[in-house]
């Protein structure tokens, strides 16, 4: 399996030549720009229309066995029409019975520098039908629904409480908190604000980004790092999410 790795940034003027996510790169801004010219800052880019070969896909907070009620599943997918039906992304999809349910795609990257501390800066693009400001069971479809990223040494996985729930081994705190290994960078709801005249299932294209310095983490012996995108749900509802890049910056501190 071939393992994704971070590029040195004075490889980066470069690399655009033949990288998809040019377009991506230019959006973040002279903060971007500064980082690209940190000698200290490594940047690692995704696309995920070119495939999801070595991602592994998980589901926590909710009962073991209750994959089927629960409506869990992925795959590598045609974007929905209003996003591009010419381009793929990473499909995840569950309905949130528990009122706490997260699901989560990982994958371990290298090139950084063993047991070092990083800072990280996350930009992630996803395709998402939730519409702003609407009412929900439980919490709003879109509002309640949490992105988080995170990037740590040890492979996140769902593990069984021993009362039969299944929990993440990460502390990606609940919900609307995040946690030490994984933060909040914003909500699954689009720019579409909720009308019960508009048409709820069309998919828009949203991009966050992280702060420089509200994320820190350390590699470990050879300068790996398990990468972590996930939706934290309070919304009593099913949500399909499309991921569609991600972009990291590190930075040595």
């Amino acid at each position: 399996m071939q393992i994704p790795a971070f590029i040195n940034t004075g490889l980066l003027k470069k690399s655009l030549l033949i990288l998809p996510l040019v377009g991506l790169l230019s959006a973040c801004g002279s903060d971007s720009d500064d980082l690209k010219s940190d000698p200290n800052t490594k940047m690692l880019q995704i696309d995920f229309n070119e495939g999801i070969t070595g991602w592994k896909v998980g589901f926590a907070d909710y009962p073991s066995g209750e994959e089927t009620f629960y409506e869990l599943g992925h795959s590598f997918s045609n974007l929905p029409a209003a996003l591009d039906t010419k381009r793929k992304g990473l499909k995840i999809t569950g309905n949130n019975h528990s009122d706490d349910l997260f699901m989560f795609a990982t994958k371990k990257v290298e090139g950084l520098e063993p047991n070092t501390r990083y800072d990280m800066r996350f930009k992630v693009t996803f395709g998402t039908n939730a519409q702003n400001n609407c009412v929900g069971i439980g919490g709003s479809p879109g509002n309640s629904v949490y992105i988080k990223v995170g990037a740590t040494k040890n492979e996140p996985k769902a593990a069984n409480d021993g009362a039969g729930f299944l929990l993440l081994n990460w502390d990606k705190g609940n919900q609307a908190a995040g946690g030490s290994d994984a933060i909040i960078a914003g909500d699954f709801a689009n720019h579409q604000e909720c009308s019960a005249t508009d048409v709820v299932d069309t998919y828009q294209k949203k991009t966050l980004t992280t702060e420089r310095g509200a994320y820190t983490t350390v590699t470990d012996d050879k300068g790996n790092l398990w990468v972590l995108l996930g939706t934290d749900s309070g919304f009593e509802g099913p949500t399909t999410i499309y991921w569609m890049a991600l972009e990291i910056s590190a930075t040595k501190k």
